[in-house]
């Protein structure tokens, strides 16, 4: 098996293309795919658009019986929160409360169909869909006994202009792409004798699509990058990367705006296609598993991170974990009407044992991308 110099390619630093800011991706070789593939999911517009929060105000209702104790609520807990995908978007009610029992937690809180738990202070907490046609809120609270209070409560939203809330509703779009450049340093040693350390800077492109199986919570995507020219080298080889991904996303709803947790897993695969064959290496593949976290900033844009450790096997055999890859890195997104812009710096390692030869690969990438 030649073992070729992996560096290149697969730093293509996954994310790239046009101008401005956020992404994230891996970096070497099949680093690169793998990451870049995550970035897809964060980079489209019907992913990306930043979740809202609104500010609400729960009023008393005239219909709320004077006899009844009211419900205290936690304004700083109550809230709209709105999660936008393309042209729809998913608008929860968080509700904060509490009520003055003895034995509260033997009592219930009901809403429609829907039955809220309370602990034994009192405290409860309801998620409910919501839109602009949401003006009132009407409880039931169930005693121990089948005893029932009623409840009626109005919701105000302190925002200036009330936002379109619109919930649920279907999407118009499921399927979404990505383009990308970039430009990664890579620094590649085989333990040959006759195997000079080789270092390079290159140009890498990507392409990427990305589909909404069951929105907002999961998502497929593939990845492929290519390294398409070499800025400068250290030795007069010509080494050219090619790199797919394969990855299931899964978006944690339990984690509220402005926060944004999802884990990417999968597939990726990359070979190495050199004018020489003293070294390198061919049909690299692994599984992959790796965490993203965002932050929404309050003017729209978002700053994302991931970190991951992915064991690495060839032509198809797996190899012990020792042979692995480790990557983190950061990213900065700014979507827009048309299209979401991102920059992303990522820093990987690559560590890999080949008919006894030890390959190790470091690579910083810098790139830019594009989604439609």
């Amino acid at each position: 098996m030649t073992v070729k110099k992996r560096a290149l390619g697969l730093l293509i630093f996954c994310p790239t293309a046009l101008m401005m800011l956020v992404s994230w991706s891996g970096i070497f070789c099949s680093s690169a795919a793998r990451a870049e593939d995550a970035t897809v999911a964060e980079n489209i517009k019907n992913s990306f658009q930043p979740e809202r929060v609104v500010e609400v105000i729960i009023n008393d209702d005239p219909r709320h019986p004077e006899s009844t104790k009211k419900i205290s609520w936690d304004e700083d807990e109550t809230k709209v929160v709105i999660r936008n995908f393309g042209k729809s978007a998913d608008s929860k009610l968080l509700l904060k409360g509490k009520i003055k029992k003895e034995n509260a937690d033997k009592w219930r809180i009901l809403w429609n169909s829907v039955t809220f738990d309370v602990n034994a202070k009192g405290e409860f907490s309801a998620e409910l869909p919501f839109d602009t046609g949401f003006k009132t809120l009407d409880f039931i609270v169930v005693g121990p006994r089948g005893e029932a209070e009623y409840h009626f409560y109005q919701v105000a939203l302190k925002a200036v202009e009330s936002p379109d809330l619109k919930f649920n509703q279907k999407l118009d779009k499921r399927l979404f792409f990505s383009t990308g450049v970039g430009f990664s340093q890579l620094h590649y040693t085989q333990a040959d004798a006759d195997v000079p350390d080789y270092r390079s800077t290159v140009v890498t492109v990507k392409a990427s699509a990305n589909y909404f199986l069951a929105p907002p919570t999961w998502d497929v995507g593939f990845t492929g990058f290519f390294n398409v020219a070499s800025i400068t080298k250290s030795d007069p080889v010509d080494v050219r990367f090619i790199g797919l991904n394969l990855r299931l996303g899964y978006l944690f709803p339990q984690v509220q705006a402005p926060w944004r947790l999802s884990v990417y897993g999968g597939w990726y695969y990359s070979t190495m296609i050199a004018s020489n064959d003293a070294f390198g290496f061919k049909n690299i593949s692994g599984p992959q598993l790796f965490p993203v976290l965002r932050r929404t900033l309050n003017n729209g844009h978002a700053i994302s991170g991931y970190v991951k450790f992915s064991p690495v096997s060839s032509q198809l055999g797996f190899l012990s974990l020792a042979n692995n890859e480790t990557a983190f890195g950061i990213s900065y997104m700014i979507p827009t009407e048309a299209h979401n812009y991102s920059i992303s710096f990522d820093y990987a390692r690559l560590y890999l044992i080949l008919d006894e030869t030890v390959i190790t690969s470091r690579s910083l990438s810098l790139g830019a991308s594009m989604s439609f």
